[in-house]
């Protein structure tokens, strides 16, 4: 919340960002605040990010996925992954009218100065404030940026291929050029066995889930579970190329809200427990309850976690057999069968 309140003072003090005059304004990576409900009519929001696009739908905002068009003012609110942000500035480039004005917002901590000076390399002239351990800064499009940079940037930000062509991932998902050493785990310990419907909450690209489909012969279906929209084609690629014929469901789904009315046999899940720079534990927790409580009575949950975090008083509160499987240094494999949750009160058919 730094940056973005560090944004909107940037917008009400700095007479030389046109924000009463843009005619057509556009915020990247966009959060809810009160400062945009004056905007409402000249407004656009793009956000991938599922938690954050529902805080916009909450405050009547409309959001995409996917900007188009040429706009006067670019506000642009990015993540913390050094590839990402810079992608983000060549996105922005591309839809900033001539004349117009990019906006950045960044914590301090994210290295917000070091972004300042990678803008500073292909605007002509970029301004800057420090305001609540962030900084904002800008630049106009009043003379040519260096495209040949930006260009560079799009290309290294984009979906692309890892782990010598295996898998396909983008900068700024979780572990998103690499193996997760906590899913690795996991799959070391789930049973070739799992059968039935099955999800996997917090799927990111989809490692968990080419596993299973690889090596678990008796799914009848598998659902994906992702907060982050970038992360759903690149998940439809690599599941796509598994030889079975299950294919997975990929939901643009904020876990922690639930999962509806759906209900499995199996759940697999590494949750999250970062909330931007923060940690956050309650984030693991909302995803031991939801899972509880979407399973069948007879189901199980299988998941991987740092080995410091909390889970196992929820786990034995949540299911009627809980234990520990494995156990390394930095992680832990929890498995919990039978849930117990007393929100359960009625035994549903799984998906078919």
């Amino acid at each position: 919340m730094h940056a973005l309140t560090a944004l909107f003072y940037a917008l009400e003090t700095q007479p030389e960002i046109p924000l009463a005059t843009a005619q057509r304004i556009l915020f990247l990576r966009a959060q809810a605040h009160s400062g945009l409900d004056p905007l409402r009519e000249r407004l656009t929001c793009e956000q991938t990010w599922k938690p954050h696009a529902a805080g916009l739908e909450l405050q009547g905002i409309r959001h995409t996925r996917q900007a188009e068009g040429q706009f006067d003012l670019i506000l642009l609110l990015p993540d913390r992954q050094r590839e990402s942000i810079l992608s983000d500035f060549a996105h922005a480039h591309e839809l900033l009218a001539e004349g117009g004005t990019l906006v950045v917002a960044l914590h301090n901590d994210w290295g917000a100065k070091r972004m300042e000076q990678h803008l500073a390399e292909v605007a002509p002239e970029v301004r800057t404030l420090s305001k609540n351990h962030s900084r904002v800064f800008w630049a106009t499009h009043t003379s040519p940026w260096k495209t040949d940079v930006l260009a560079q940037w799009k290309t290294n930000g984009a979906m692309q291929r890892i782990l010598e062509g295996k898998f396909w991932s983008q900068p700024g998902l979780f572990n998103w050029d690499r193996v997760d050493e906590g899913s690795a785990l996991l799959t070391q310990h789930l049973p070739h066995s799992l059968s039935g419907a099955v999800a996997d909450l917090g799927s990111s690209w989809g490692y968990l889930s080419d596993h299973i489909l690889r090596h678990c012969p008796n799914l009848r279906s598998v659902d994906m579970y992702e907060a982050d929209a970038r992360a759903l084609e690149c998940a439809r690629r690599n599941t796509g190329l598994v030889p079975v014929p299950v294919r997975p469901r990929i939901l643009w789904k904020d876990v922690t809200q639930g999962v509806g009315t759906a209900c499995y046999d199996t759940i697999i899940m590494n949750p999250p427990f970062h909330d931007g720079r923060e940690t956050n534990t309650m984030l693991g927790l909302k995803f031991i309850t939801v899972a509880a409580q979407a399973l069948r009575t007879t189901g199980d949950l299988w998941l991987v976690a740092n080995k410091h975090l909390p889970y196992e008083n929820l786990m034995k509160e949540a299911f009627e057999h809980q234990r520990t499987v494995a156990e390394t240094r930095n992680f832990k494999v929890l498995h919990g069968s039978k849930p117990t949750l007393v929100t359960r009160q009625v035994k549903r058919k799984p998906r078919r």
